[in-house]
């Protein structure tokens, strides 16, 4: 057989084209798949990016929520602190101004001076005991200061009580207006009578002694007859 020339350039020149066209289609493909490739890494990327971001934040927010529950926490126990120390200085005010003015010379000196005092004393007493009530129902009082305040308002009236129970006991004694200030440390007693002698007041400083249970040393008296 005569192998044809013609023919075999023709094969050849099909068999380039073909190699062409299958490198340009691999091309493609290879470019293809490079672009798919490089999005789902984009994407991957992104979304650690997001992860590390999101964990960032809950990090941080749970840092703040952890600050702000420690400076809550700071700001309780200074309201506490607080509130106590009011309860107690206000009572320690209260009991250092009606002292102050049962024992004022001036006062004593006055034709009312009993009449007076005790209206002091029950006005204090009252004012006191307000802010106490304000504190006890206070819905941001704190418990141990709610009962603090509880208990000096008991306390008060327990003063209250035995202050009117020595007066009367004075007075049947004969010891007739008789004013007793029951304070945070001390009892204050006043009586008016003229030439008060040692024995008399004995029997005053037991009779305090024993209804306020307290010792000797934390009685004054007072006799509001010598200041007229």
């Amino acid at each position: 057989m005569k192998f044809n020339f013609k023919n075999r350039g023709f094969v050849v020149l099909a068999l380039s084209t073909m190699l062409i066209a299958v490198g340009v289609i691999n091309y493609q493909l290879s470019k293809q798949s490079a672009l798919t490739v490089s999005k789902e890494f984009e994407a991957y990327e992104q979304a650690q990016q997001d992860k590390n971001t999101d964990k960032t934040k809950t990090e941080n927010n749970d840092k703040d929520e952890e600050d702000s529950k420690e400076t809550a926490e700071i700001t309780v126990v200074d309201s506490k602190d607080s509130e106590s120390d009011k309860v107690k200085d206000k009572a320690v005010e209260t009991s250092k101004e009606i002292e102050e003015q049962l024992t004022s010379k001036e006062n004593m000196s006055k034709s009312t001076y009993i009449l007076d005092m005790k209206m002091t004393r029950e006005k204090q007493r009252n004012d006191l005991s307000e802010e106490l009530n304000e504190i006890i129902n206070n819905p941001s009082t704190t418990d141990k200061s709610r009962e603090e305040a509880s208990n000096m308002k008991l306390q008060l009236v327990k003063y209250q009580e035995t202050e009117l129970k020595i007066e009367n006991l004075l007075s049947a004694k004969g010891f007739e207006n008789a004013l007793v200030y029951i304070g945070e440390s001390n009892v204050n007693v006043v009586v008016n009578k003229p030439d008060l002698s040692k024995n008399e007041a004995a029997r005053i400083f037991d009779l305090v002694a024993e209804q306020a249970g307290v010792s000797y040393d934390q009685i004054k008296l007072m006799n509001s007859y010598s200041q007229n």
